[in-house]
């Protein structure tokens, strides 16, 4: 599991979660946002943003992800770089991480 840092995910009300997830995975990082998406795009078989700068810096990271048949959506499960959050995977592990992070 690799993520950008643990403390958005405690501002946003879903730490518990986020350590749950942490215990389940086999290894955890904190790479950032990019090699992070990066990561994901190399894993084998897997409307224009609006002006706001986090989309702007995650819509290249979800059309990535997309086309190396991962999956890019926001914590709430909405496809694409408009969330104002972000969850990228290899796309089959996609809905179990969703509803272990507690999709509203």
């Amino acid at each position: 599991m690799s993520y950008s840092s643990v403390t958005s995910w405690e501002e946003h009300g879903r730490f518990d979660n986020f350590i749950e997830l942490a215990r389940r995975c086999w290894r955890t990082r904190a790479y950032g946002d990019f090699w992070s998406a990066m990561l994901v795009a190399e894993e084998p078989s897997t409307s224009p943003p609006s002006r706001t700068s986090s989309c702007y810096d995650m819509a290249p990271l979800a059309v990535i992800v997309d086309e190396a048949g991962g999956r890019f959506t926001s914590l709430s499960g909405a496809d694409g770089p408009l969330g104002g959050d972000a969850l990228a995977t290899n796309g089959r592990l996609h809905d179990a991480v969703l509803e272990l992070l507690g999709r509203p």
